[in-house]
């Protein structure tokens, strides 16, 4: 991997997914914020096309996490949304 830092960081305000990181190694992934909602960490490997749902947060949640095959995307999926706002944030 280069010195290059990946980050792909954000909010929900409603149900939605937020873009694709490709990931490779070691990675962080964190998800807080004031609202109410469930936000699911996902991963494909077919550049998209599916998604399989890694682990859902309901409350804040920092993970150290670690993608051993080349490929791979995250992205995060927020299937339900009440209130206030939900940050999330994948960095390599």
């Amino acid at each position: 991997m280069s010195d290059a830092t990946k980050v792909m960081a954000g909010t929900f305000t409603a149900t939605g997914q937020s873009p694709a990181l490709n990931i490779n190694g070691p990675f962080n992934v964190s998800v807080s914020g004031f609202g109410v909602g469930t936000v699911a960490l996902q991963r494909s490997f077919d550049n998209g096309t599916n998604w399989v749902t890694v682990e859902s947060y309901e409350t804040d949640a920092e993970k150290v996490a670690d993608e051993p095959e080349a490929g791979v995307q995250y992205r995060f999926n927020c299937s339900t949304y009440t209130s206030g706002t939900l940050a999330y944030r994948i960095s390599q």
